[in-house]
């Protein structure tokens, strides 16, 4: 069957193979755009009489009409369309990306769904689809009243494709184009404002001034009204060059993930559940979140073509976290914008209006806080936000829909697999005894494998030494070690949860319960319960199951150590 285009935006025609289709006089293609426009729907007789021939129908009218049809058959035969008898009337069985019209409706509803240039080609190749008006000689009441309707569905078109226009800070190329739409419109309201504000931007403030004055007196002598609110209040903006009326800032296209860690091994669910609007990685210090968060990242790069934005909130790793006003000012910086308002609100406003539409990964590292974070959403932007914390950010969850992974420490297979990668295959395997207790004395924590690995001249020997968490630090860096990891969780407690964690570390057994907190801080059940779920959100305890919690063996050394201190820590 050979492919068939069909066209209703202009005049009516039938095209295959670059050939027209031979459809006859008009009459008979009045006939075929009363089916067309309602392609793959039934129409019935009486409806193709009255769309085809209005008040003229002739005597023996609807013979006049079966004919016609079976001539519109027959000029389709071996083509990818057919004109099917139905209960009712009758059906023209097409592809609807064979009818312009139909090509024309369906490209408005993606330019719709999406944003910027994607959206702005959209348009453009809807509006290409016209070639002078709807069913172009052609006239029957009906056939009129639809091209009017056609008419002014398009004029509002172009007024949107305007304002996308000047959103994308095109407007030096709208002035000449929008001068001739107005004298052609003199009183379209919305287009003098389009006119207006695309002068001010290509930076004649005076002409876009007058274009003002020039709409108000046409509509006092044509209909006795003032322009609309919307059109003063742009005046008055214009007038005092408000930064509302700025032209649209040149948002640059940021690369700022850094590079992931050289290995890394599992995380397939947690890799999967990625990828919502917003998603918050929590777990306890040294399990990987800022690994996963930048892994994901850096796998998924080509589905933000708009860039990437990183900052490290200094949620644990300092003394003071970083303020949202700095992070919005970094990030605003980045996007290319120069005048940066002093309020947080502010800024968190033209930050969400200047990612409106964008298609970009936002990664919020090392969070403290949901109030830390929540300035730093971008709305609904078209992109995907990560955080990750070692707080559950609870208050995100339930406030902003976040979507919370928590995540695990690392099997035994793949703890052994991460130290493959790092040592080697063959010598993990000639030490597989030693690699296995290596995995376990880490607690599965990737942080502490990978330092491991790095200092390890004989497994044997390393797990050996693993009585103190000296053998986890980096030498020269102790900022990256796993004692560093674990002390910013510990300086972000309160001081009854911070002296409830230090005691948790000497009890024997591997289990505690909110009896075991109550005895040792000497308080009540519901207390010890609140503390208990401070440890257990800022990830230094795990709740195995109710009223049952652990801490794993490294959080215990580490307990343990800052218990043995005469002051531990200023707690």
């Amino acid at each position: 069957m050979g492919e068939v285009e069909f066209r209703l935006l202009g005049a009516v025609e039938a095209w295959s193979g670059g050939h027209a289709v031979q459809l006859g006089h008009g009459r008979r293609r009045c006939v075929l755009a009363a089916l067309l426009v309602d392609a793959n729907q039934v129409v019935s007789a009486d409806q193709l009489l009255d769309r085809a021939w209005g008040d003229g129908v002739p005597r023996q009218g609807r013979d006049t009409l079966y004919t016609y049809l079976s001539r519109l058959r027959h000029a389709f035969q071996g083509l990818d369309v057919a004109i099917a008898r139905r209960s009712g009337g009758y059906v023209l069985v097409v592809d609807p990306e064979a009818v312009d019209l139909h090509r024309f409706h369906r490209l408005l509803a993606q330019a719709r769904s999406e944003a910027g240039p994607a959206s702005l080609a959209r348009y453009d190749r809807a509006v290409a689809l016209w070639r002078g008006e709807a069913f172009a000689g052609l006239s029957t009441p009906w056939l009129d009243d639809v091209r009017e309707s056609l008419a002014k569905e398009r004029f509002g078109v172009e007024l949107d494709r305007v304002d996308l226009r000047l959103a994308l800070g095109l407007h030096g190329e709208l002035v000449t184009e929008l001068a001739a739409a107005v004298r052609e419109h003199p009183l379209d309201e919305r287009l003098a404002r389009q006119f207006m504000l695309a002068l001010y931007r290509s930076g004649r403030q005076a002409e876009a001034l007058a274009a003002y004055w020039g709409l108000r007196d046409r509509l006092a002598e044509a209909l006795g009204v003032d322009p609309l609110p919307e059109v003063q209040r742009l005046h008055a903006e214009l007038l005092r060059q408000a930064p509302e009326v700025a032209p649209p800032v040149e948002v640059r296209r940021p690369a700022q993930v850094p590079g992931g860690v050289p290995h890394f091994v599992g995380r397939t669910e947690a890799l999967r559940e990625l990828g919502r609007p917003v998603s918050v990685i929590v777990g306890t210090g040294g399990v990987g979140k800022s690994a996963l968060a930048t892994h994901w990242a850096h796998l998924h790069s080509g589905d933000f073509p708009d860039g990437q934005l990183y900052v490290n909130l200094r949620g644990y790793d300092s003394a003071e976290p970083m303020s949202a006003s700095a992070a919005l000012e970094g990030f605003l910086r980045a996007l290319g914008v120069e005048r940066i308002p002093p309020g947080v609100d502010e800024r968190s406003a033209l930050y969400r209006s200047t990612l409106a539409g964008l298609r970009m990964l936002v990664l919020l590292d090392n969070a403290r806080s949901a109030d830390q974070v929540r300035p730093l959403l971008p709305g609904r932007h078209g992109g995907v936000v990560l955080v990750t914390s070692r707080d559950d950010l609870a208050g995100l969850v339930a406030r902003d829909g976040a979507h919370r992974i928590t995540l695990g420490r690392l099997t035994e297979p793949e703890a052994l697999a991460l130290l493959r990668q790092v040592l080697g295959a063959d010598r993990v395997d000639a030490e597989r005894a030693a690699a296995v207790e290596l995995a376990r004395r880490c607690a599965g924590l990737p942080l502490a494998l990978r330092v491991a690995a790095d200092r390890a001249a004989g497994l044997a020997d390393l797990v050996a030494e693993l009585d103190d968490l000296d053998a986890l630090d980096v030498p020269g860096d102790p900022a990256s070690g796993v004692r560093s990891a674990f002390s910013w969780s510990y300086r972000a407690l309160p001081l009854p949860a911070a002296r409830l964690f230090r005691r948790l570390g000497w009890h024997p057994g591997p289990e505690h319960s909110a009896t075991t907190a109550a005895a040792l801080t000497g308080t009540d059940l519901p207390a010890a319960r609140r503390l208990l779920d401070v440890l257990r959100a800022a990830h230094l305890i795990e709740q195995t199951a109710p009223d049952r919690f652990v801490m794993h063996d490294l959080l215990r050394l580490y307990a343990r150590q800052l218990g043995a201190e005469p002051r531990p820590v200023g707690r």
